[in-house]
């Protein structure tokens, strides 16, 4: 894949992360500050406020949508309220129970995930060719090729982080559906593509390491069980190591391996 399909690859994936927390948001009632794909921000969209909006509400004209010329993920912000208390009865994020605020957090990661589902599936049915449909075989083989894909995808990203997984192959009674499911990816390389990349940010972002998905997860979590929220400046340096570690595991080492080679 050469650069620009990899931006655009990226930039489907990134777009439908991000607007799995808009969308989660806006089912929590929560107003959705802003909504960037990419970083360094290069064109901005603000809508005008409805004259009749109820305040109590949220809506996507509360939003602002922008886009940046640096292709390295995106980012979504929320409203909130210093001085809020919890008990989601505003459209503040903070006021929002820690059991709201855990469902926005791993959004962006179920829709990725869900994503590549639906890849690997039109992929699946694009590969049936007419005949007699062994119901048994042909699920087993569909559910077969796709948790292959899904935990390819997690071997990968593993071995950025220096853990190695063994791969598992095919069973014998699927390798031809499942042959025909390869081939089929390789016409639509893209395709598979697309759901690979979604799987990776998925997985990437799904780790517990603050600022990513993962990371405020874990925060949520800790506020579920112990019914206090961490310390705002425990927060802060975390996200901060949190940023430093991603950067060296995720950017710094992988170009330094590649010197190598």
């Amino acid at each position: 894949m050469n650069d620009l399909v990899y931006i655009l690859a990226l930039a489907i994936v990134v777009t439908i992360h991000e607007f799995g927390h808009y969308f989660s948001a806006r089912l929590m009632n929560v107003k959705v500050q802003r909504v960037q794909l990419f970083f360094m921000s290069w064109f901005t969209y603000k809508p005008k406020p409805s004259k009749k909006q109820n305040r109590t509400r949220t809506s996507w004209r509360d939003t602002e949508y922008s886009i940046g010329f640096l292709p390295f993920g995106g980012y979504t912000t929320f409203f909130v309220n210093p001085y809020g208390k919890i008990g989601d009865k505003d459209v503040y994020y903070n006021t929002k129970r820690a059991w709201r605020r855990f469902l926005i957090s791993i959004a962006g990661v179920l829709f990725n995930v869900l994503t590549a589902v639906i890849i690997y599936i039109v992929i699946i049915m694009m590969s049936y060719k007419s005949g007699s449909f062994d119901f048994g075989n042909d699920i087993s083989a569909a559910f077969e090729f796709i948790n292959y894909n899904i935990t390819y995808t997690i071997s990968n990203v593993m071995s950025m982080l220096g853990v190695h997984l063994e791969s598992s192959g095919f069973s014998g009674s699927n390798i031809d559906l499942i042959q025909s499911y390869i081939n089929t990816a390789y016409d639509y390389s893209f395709l598979m593509y697309l759901a690979n990349l979604s799987c990776i940010l998925a997985m990437i972002n799904i780790l517990p390491i603050p600022p990513l998905d993962g990371g405020q997860a874990l925060f949520d979590v800790y506020e579920m069980f112990t019914g206090r929220q961490p310390n705002a400046k425990f927060k802060k340096v975390a996200s901060w190591i949190g940023s430093i570690a991603f950067i060296i595991i995720f950017w710094i080492l992988p170009m330094i391996s590649r010197i190598k080679v």
